[in-house]
């Protein structure tokens, strides 16, 4: 009987809670005057920046549990829009951002701090999402592998057995998949994903489980 060649996708996913919620959120504003506009964002940012830190401790070697894992400015900028897209002049051509990133722990603080900041009215929350750790991503990375290839054999040998010959792997090729997958679409708040004119989408703080997915193409040659 001539040699035959089953070529196979073994596909895997494994689901686990998130371990760290990151926001990003900016503090905008624009107006008349070039000077004052930056002024402004500054002054709340450097008040935004030292409430985190006093309100929030930060994750050390002595504090491991702290809720706040990381804190950082991401981008500052500047610009002008003199006109709009009919060419006319605008009242508040000047504007000015400054952009942050917190990771935390603890989602009761994430929670916590997320009321607080959309108090202000310059504040735009720009994004929340939720990671896991490395070393979890990577356990969970090298199970997902395993579950494709069981799944791949297993297809294999349900094909084997219909056709009563023997069969063995020669050739594993890893499709290279990000492994790290939100199981749910997360809403933002504010006027993040929201069209001029049409009201705020609401923004949904419950932690998303994560799905590390694997997938794999086998080759078996039946005897």
């Amino acid at each position: 009987m001539p040699p035959l060649t089953i070529i196979v996708t073994g596909k895997s996913s494994v689901t686990h809670a998130p371990e760290h919620g990151t926001i990003r959120f900016s503090v905008k504003e624009n107006g008349p005057e070039q000077d004052k506009v930056a002024r402004e964002v500054v002054t709340l940012s450097t008040y935004l920046q030292s409430w985190i830190k006093s309100t929030f401790r930060f994750r050390t070697d002595d504090e491991p549990d702290a809720p706040l894992m990381k804190f950082s400015s991401t981008s500052v900028r500047t610009w002008t829009k003199s006109t709009d897209r009919h060419d006319q002049p605008v009242p508040n051509p000047y504007h000015a951002s400054v952009s942050f990133k917190a990771v935390f722990r603890d989602f009761a603080k994430l929670n916590q701090a997320i009321e607080e900041l959309i108090v202000y009215p310059k504040v735009e929350i720009d994004g929340l999402n939720w990671s896991l750790t490395d070393e979890t991503g990577r356990r969970l990375a090298s199970d997902a592998r395993k579950l494709a290839l069981r799944d791949a054999i297993q297809q294999a040998d349900d094909y084997s057995e219909v056709l009563e010959r023997q069969v063995s792997v020669v050739e594993i090729t890893d499709h290279g998949m990000s492994p790290y997958k939100a199981t749910h679409r997360n809403m933002m708040a504010g006027s993040f994903g929201s069209h001029p004119g049409e009201d705020p989408a609401p923004l949904d703080l419950t932690p998303q489980d994560i799905d590390v997915e694997s997938q794999v193409n086998v080759t078996f040659q039946a005897a």
